[in-house]
């Protein structure tokens, strides 16, 4: 498996109850930013395959559209915000190498 250039941030300080994980096994209850790369270009066949950050957060969804798709920078690469996911999935994905823990605080911003 190789190293990905632009990996998925998940935080740990903010857990809250976003919705439905994208494994359909547990609730997301963690803030993640998805790498725009992944949406413009191509995501890593692991993350397509695993559903990663594909669950439906309630941040996201006004009615049944799709509209609070967030964009923030974080050192000169660019994010969508709104996305979460589940322990299991968080572990999964940075054992996988297409993620990374962090210990900064979810930004104030996207809250």
């Amino acid at each position: 498996m190789g190293e990905y250039i632009c990996k998925a941030i998940i935080y740990k300080d903010l857990e809250d109850l976003y919705g439905p994980c994208g494994c359909g096994m547990d609730l997301a209850v963690l803030p993640i930013l998805l790498p725009k790369t992944w949406f413009l270009e191509e995501k890593p066949i692991e993350v397509e395959d695993h559903g990663f950050g594909t669950g439906i957060d309630y941040r996201r969804i006004s009615g049944i559209n799709y509209n609070c798709v967030l964009d923030h920078k974080v050192e000169d690469i660019e994010f969508f915000a709104n996305f979460s996911c589940c322990w299991d999935c968080a572990t999964w994905a940075v054992e996988s190498g297409y993620a990374v823990w962090t210990d900064k605080e979810y930004p104030m911003i996207l809250r």
